[in-house]
């Protein structure tokens, strides 16, 4: 009877240690309460890509204006519509318009055709080439009583370090041991190097006296013509007097 009475208390106290501890929400309905309780997850946020996109709007925008402005800074300037050779008159249909960066360069404006018709070419110009202001000259190269010869020199008959459109050249005679002086300083006005595997060597056209003509082109064909650079650049349209040193 006694061990019932036990029983009975001990089974009593269990009762009221579990009731306690769900009141205090150890027990099972009170972790179901706790649960419930569970505050939610935050909603994920992403700043990095947030700030990935504010940073490619401005960077778009910011390349949109640089090329607004690139495109602002160029200039309608002119052009060769086709070959011009050294010494020709600048015509209107010598010239087209294209639009380029042209800041701090010698390029000439598209408003400034009317002072560009008429001058002369001081070298020879190729198709689509823009037009720099030291390209042209206000005096034809051949002056009258000038002619322009073409001769083939061979290498070792012209300085080694070559020859350019405006140099001031002295024009000899090789041969037999000795040089003989045709002219002291002829201008050159073209200079370019010769495809042709007969000719080889440069291909110059040199701007000398009417009278000294005949013979320079006949010393050039024979092969005995040799040039020495007397001036570096000087302006092909500059007047020449090559008469003094006219030999024979």
């Amino acid at each position: 009877m006694a061990t019932d009475i036990g029983k009975a208390s001990q089974q009593d106290g269990v009762t009221e240690r579990r009731r306690a501890r769900e009141a205090r929400g150890l027990g099972p309905a009170g972790a179901s309460a706790a649960g419930d309780r569970l505050p939610k997850a935050p909603r994920e946020r992403r700043p990095l890509l947030a700030v990935l996109a504010v940073l490619l709007i401005v960077g778009g925008a910011a390349i949109a204006g640089l090329l607004a402005l690139r495109q602002d800074s160029r200039v309608p300037v002119l052009a060769l519509s086709h070959d011009v050779a050294a010494g020709t008159a600048i015509s209107d249909g010598d010239l087209v318009t294209m639009s380029v960066a042209a800041e701090g360069t010698h390029l000439v404006a598209a408003d400034d055709k009317d002072q560009v018709v008429g001058r002369f070419a001081r070298v020879s110009l190729v198709s689509g080439q823009l037009l720099d202001t030291t390209m042209l000259t206000d005096t034809a190269p051949l002056q009258p009583g000038s002619v322009a010869v073409g001769a083939a020199l061979a290498d070792g008959r012209m300085p080694a370090s070559g020859l350019q459109p405006g140099d001031i050249v002295q024009l000899v005679q090789v041969g037999d041991g000795k040089g003989t002086v045709l002219v002291p300083d002829a201008a050159v006005s073209s200079v370019r190097t010769s495809d042709s595997v007969n000719t080889g060597g440069t291909v110059v056209t040199l701007i000398v006296d009417q009278a000294a003509g005949a013979q320079v082109a006949a010393v050039a064909a024979d092969g005995s013509l040799a040039v020495t650079l007397v001036s570096r650049g000087a302006p092909t349209g500059a007047p020449i007097d090559t008469a003094a040193g006219t030999d024979g």
